[in-house]
């Protein structure tokens, strides 16, 4: 199956997950962020989403097939923003620690946690590219532009410019 028919896959079945399931899975009066953001894995089976909890914002999966929930983060950091890798085996994530914002990675097998950026700036909205790299914001230089970083290599890429033509 080609590239473009998997992202179609993705998005009707993300959509009928809206429409099915979403009127008792995405609202709650208990807070304003509970099943917040939610992100289909790849392969269809799960979603990843932020939820508010006594100490936090934490990451949460659930499994659609049975609805089982884990909790991904346990801390006193808010953690938001999840994107799936194309493996379905990692999720990159924003989270406000040291008085900033920075991105994350989450194995979700082990639940060990990798700090990707550490810079003064917020690092925020990640994005996994089918290419194994992490899209984001940030205001690192001032104003906001769009970066890139390897998760494996920490390599990473400034992809927009102020002098740069907008479209």
């Amino acid at each position: 199956m080609n590239k473009k028919r998997w992202i179609l896959v993705g998005a009707v079945a993300a959509l009928l997950l809206v429409v099915f399931v979403g009127r008792g899975l995405f609202t709650s009066n208990e807070a304003d962020y509970t099943y917040w953001e939610p992100v289909l894995s790849p392969d269809g089976s799960m979603i990843v989403y932020e939820s508010v909890t006594e100490l936090s914002l934490e990451l949460f999966t659930m499994d659609l097939g049975t609805q089982a929930v884990t909790q991904l983060t346990n801390d006193e950091y808010a953690n938001w923003s999840p994107s799936w890798s194309p493996d379905g085996n990692r999720v990159a994530f924003a989270s406000s620690r040291d008085k900033n914002v920075d991105i994350f990675v989450l194995d979700v097998h082990t639940l060990e946690i990798t700090r990707l950026t550490s810079h003064s700036g917020d690092d925020i909205n990640p994005s996994w590219g089918i290419d194994g790299a992490i899209y984001f914001n940030s205001n690192r230089s001032e104003t906001w532009e769009a970066y890139s970083i390897d998760p494996d290599s920490f390599v990473l890429r400034k992809l927009t410019s102020l002098d740069a033509t907008s479209p």
